[in-house]
């Protein structure tokens, strides 16, 4: 049953207008929060969109240290890890794992945007604010933030001499963190701040095989420089280095189902080695797995080059901001799930992007306002992709898993690797001709995009104004791809050497084609804007009408490179490399509430948003992916959250938000594994997901929180703060297959501290203290058509964690 959205707002805010009644004392009036949403330095409770803002004081306290961390004080919003890199989702919309695909959450850090998901990282270190910006921001953010923004900004150099070291102990991961902040004047007009964070930890997933490694282990620094020069009255010059390496060994994916139809192959798949304590049933709650293959890591290193100039001109404020940035990151993954060197897959991506943007503001005080702007960007992206097939995997594959599954050889059940290995007719594979088999796929992407936006506001009165904006986009994308294949005696068929289900083993890992390279260009542009209707009912309380739309660029499908593009080629389809733009509109009422005198803010909004040529990638249960437009998708709902003092020493907040989120139409979706095996294969496989969940949208989540706060003695400072974080289910599978949901769950932290003035502060952080055991994304394992449907894999969640950190101030 779907809930009336417009009933529901409706009947929050007359009830939300009752308890503004003033209070006898101002004393436990909240701090105003400055946000930049507007691209001015504006109140909250005066910028008429949906806001979620954490500030650098309660990121600290809460022990948040990545952007995944967000998720869980922020309903709607979802960040998380997946194989391929970081997944941001707001409302539902997001991008899926194919690394063509631009963000539906455009990241931004002091002013510069960063367009691929794993620039995320690194990011939350030495903060003063992140603002979360829901639904479409086309008109002053720009492309591909059809979904929301998250707007970071960076604590900055200081008047007086000031810093910190902080120092934090994870027990159940063996985690260590070092910080080290130091600010303040260089000269009479220099003003430096220095930042360092490093970061290692023995992760949570035990590995059983004999040489296994427990993951993710994380090794990280990151460091920042910024310096503030004043170049005279009016100007101001900012400029920012960073550099971060984050290195991790190990995974946390974990085979959490398996197909019975494995029988004995099960046993054998999972711990050929004999592991005495390894657990049948493949329980993801167990934080176990059975990876013993290449190494596995994941290593990003980047590199950040920034010049802000602010002053003014007249009357009018002038910033610009030229930005460069890099990373290179380089990973290896165990495609395969288990325990036999049989699939390795790995990447090696290199992205480097310079960017200019210059805004002009009006005076703030004037019956109209208006802030107008150029952007320009351009980067280069190189992507390379390997595949490998392991021919020492190929015998035990073909004596024992194989020979289970179809005719049973009860000679192999219960046999050893080695008696495996040795057994049948598969053992002289060299000998035959066979080889590892070995694909390359390589992707060269070079993109420029400019845009000119003007948004202007009119105060009609005193307490009505009417806000309109209008932006220009036009983006170009070159792209050359190429692809080589190799795995036989090229002097011999492969039917002659490789038996069939060998066969299908290289073909499916490899999506076997011949060698081709091909070049593709395309070109977009979008005009985008939005209409707001803002009306202060009160000294205390505004609502507000917001009309929009955006829209997310087109490309080039990353991960279509070894078979299906060769048909491309060929001029047999010529659809299947590139996909088409995302685009929305979107309507949202919203009202923001002070109450009580201000010790309290309440804010609410509701929302409808439809989505067009939705950019989807669904795994296709062997080795690759389907990646197109889904025809529609609309996404409605209500948020609303609470902030109020009780008292002097008390605090509460909450958050709530129902969301409706489900594919309009999309009858031609791809099949999950069982549906293809039904099928006969991938191929040609489609399924009608219209009326189903988005992937990553629960339909209720929401929050509670409350801090103690008091002064035991003089100067000595006592906190003591809990708050609780529901989810309701969630598909983390784009073919929402029914074994890939999350079920609901919720999870307690709590944090105690004890703090001398400004001098010192110890703390103790629990996070997940009610030891839910979850996963953040799963998918089928590979080489599904091979007897293996019914296998799923999955990223599972830090398990309970305590932390201890100590921190002194000078």
């Amino acid at each position: 049953m779907k809930i009336n959205i417009l009933n529901l707002y409706l009947t929050a805010i007359s009830l939300s207008l009752v308890i503004i009644a003033p209070v006898q004392s101002q004393d436990l009036a909240l701090e105003e929060i400055i946000v930049t949403a507007t691209k001015r330095a504006e109140g909250l409770q005066e910028v008429p969109i949906s806001i979620s803002v954490m500030s650098g004081e309660d990121i600290d306290a809460k022990g948040l240290t990545k952007m995944e961390d967000l998720s869980a004080y922020m309903p709607n919003v979802h960040v998380a890890e997946a194989s391929g890199g970081t997944q941001l989702f707001i409302r539902g919309i997001g991008s899926g794992v194919n690394y063509g695909f631009e963000q539906s959450v455009g990241t931004f850090v002091d002013g510069v945007y960063f367009g691929r998901g794993r620039s995320a990282r690194g990011k939350f270190l030495d903060l003063e604010r992140v603002e979360v910006l829901k639904g479409p921001q086309s008109t002053l953010f720009g492309k591909n933030t059809i979904a929301g923004a998250i707007n970071i900004t960076t604590a900055q150099p200081t008047d007086e001499f000031e810093g910190y070291v902080s120092a934090g102990y994870t027990t159940e991961l063996e985690a260590k963190t070092l910080t080290t902040v130091i600010s303040g004047p260089i000269s009479d007009t220099i003003r430096g701040r220095l930042a360092i964070r490093s970061y290692e930890d023995e992760g949570y997933v035990k590995n059983l095989t004999e040489s296994g490694v427990d993951g993710p282990q994380n090794d990280s620094l990151y460091v920042r420089g910024t310096l503030t020069f004043d170049l005279n009255e009016d100007w101001a010059a900012t400029l920012k280095a960073e550099h971060g390496k984050y290195d991790i060994l190990g995974r946390q994916e974990v085979i959490a189902q398996v197909n019975p139809r494995l029988g004995p192959a099960v046993g054998l798949y999972a711990s050929p080695f004999g592991a005495a304590n390894f657990e049948a049933g493949f329980d993801y709650k167990n934080y176990q797995q059975n990876i013993k293959d290449l190494p596995i890591f994941d290593d990003t290193e980047s590199k950040i080059l920034q010049l802000n100039i602010d002053g003014s001109i007249g009357e009018h404020d002038v910033k610009g901001i030229i930005a460069y940035t890099e990373y290179e990151f380089t990973n290896s993954l165990d495609s395969d799930y288990g325990p036999l060197r049989l699939i390795n897959r790995g990447r090696n991506e290199e992205h480097e992007q310079m960017s200019a943007e210059l805004i002009i503001s009006s005076p703030g005080d004037r019956s109209f306002e208006y802030t107008a702007g150029a952007y320009y960007q351009t980067e280069e992206l190189s992507h390379i992709r390997y595949s490998m097939v392991n021919v020492s995997g190929a015998p035990v594959l073909q004596n024992g898993i194989f020979g289970l599954l179809n005719t049973p050889n009860p000679a192999f059940r219960g046999a050893s690797f080695a008696q495996i290995f040795l057994g049948g007719n598969l053992n002289p594979m060299t000998d035959s001709g066979i080889v590892d088999g070995r694909a390359d796929n390589n992707l060269q992407q070079d993109s420029d995009s400019w845009s000119v936006f003007f948004d202007g506001t009119y105060n009609v009165s005193d307490t009505f104004r009417i806000t309109a904006g209008l932006r220009y986009s036009e983006d170009e994308k070159e792209m050359s791809k190429s692809a080589t294949i190799s795995y036989l005696d090229p002097s011999a068929p492969s039917a002659t050497l490789v038996p069939a289900q060998l066969n299908a083993v290289y073909s499916l890992a490899l999506q076997l084609a011949k060698n081709h390279a091909y070049s593709r260009e395309r070109s977009e542009d979008h005009v985008t804007g939005h209409i707001n209707f803002q009306w202060d009912v009160s000294d205390e309380a505004m609502v507000y009408l917001e009309l929009g739309n955006g829209y997310k660029a087109g490309g080039f499908d990353e991960d279509n490179g070894m078979g299906r593009e060769l048909e491309t080629v060929n001029g047999i389809t010529d659809d299947l490399a590139d996909f088409e733009d995302e685009t929305v509109e979107t309507i949202e009422f919203g009202a923001k509430i002070n109450l009580a005198d201000g010790r309290g803010r309440l804010n609410i909004s509701a929302f409808s948003s439809t989505y067009e040529d939705v950019q989807v990638s669904t795994f296709d249960g062997t080795a690759g992916f389907i990646v197109g437009n889904a025809a529609e998708s609309e996404v409605q709902g209500i948020e609303a959250d609470i902030y109020y003092r009780a008292t002097q020493e008390i605090t509460v907040n909450g958050a709530f938000a129902y969301m409706d989120a489900t594919y309009e139409s999309f009858p031609g979706a791809g099949c999950n594994v069982a549906q293809a095996i039904a099928n006969g294969g991938p191929a040609g496989c489609t399924q009608d997901l219209s009326g189903q969940q988005l992937q990553f949208a629960p339909e209720l989540t929401a929050n509670v929180g409350v801090s103690y706060d008091t002064e035991l003695s003089s100067g000595l400072l006592f906190n003591i703060a809990l708050d609780y974080n529901w989810t309701d289910d969630v598909i983390v599978a784009a073919d929402m297959d029914e074994n890939l949901v999350q079920e609901s769950y919720g999870k307690l932290n709590a944090r105690i501290s004890l703090a001398k003035n400004d001098k010192w502060q110890i703390s103790l952080i629990g996070k997940n203290l009610t030891d839910e055991k979850t996963f953040m994304w799963g998918n089928d394992i590979p080489l599904g058509s091979l007897g293996f449907n019914g296998a799923y894999f999955k990223m599972i969640d830090p398990p309970r964690t305590v932390e201890l950190t100590a921190r002194i101030n000078f």
